[in-house]
């Protein structure tokens, strides 16, 4: 029901979505969503892991807000960090 929803506002009104995810394989949740895997990220749930995904969703949205396409690199600073700090 919820992907069939996001499909829809995807296809009839142009939406975006991310999916942010901590403690999960967000590309794999995402998707059960039909939400691409470019539109994921992995992130540590914790003040530094946070702080580092409401940046980027910031500047994403400040971008987008002005009819600019979210760029392919809206998830660099998300993955550098998961990355970085992945167990």
């Amino acid at each position: 029901k919820v992907k069939a929803q996001i499909c829809r506002q995807k296809e009839k009104y142009g939406w975006e979505f991310l999916f942010l995810g901590a403690n999960i394989d967000a590309a794999k949740e995402a998707a059960r969503f039909g939400i691409s895997p470019d539109r994921a990220a992995d992130y540590h749930a914790d003040a530094r892991g946070t702080g580092v995904v409401y940046e980027a969703v910031s500047e994403t949205l400040r971008s987008f807000r002005t009819a600019k396409p979210i760029d392919a690199r809206w998830k660099k600073s998300i993955d550098a960090d998961y990355q970085a700090r992945r167990k």
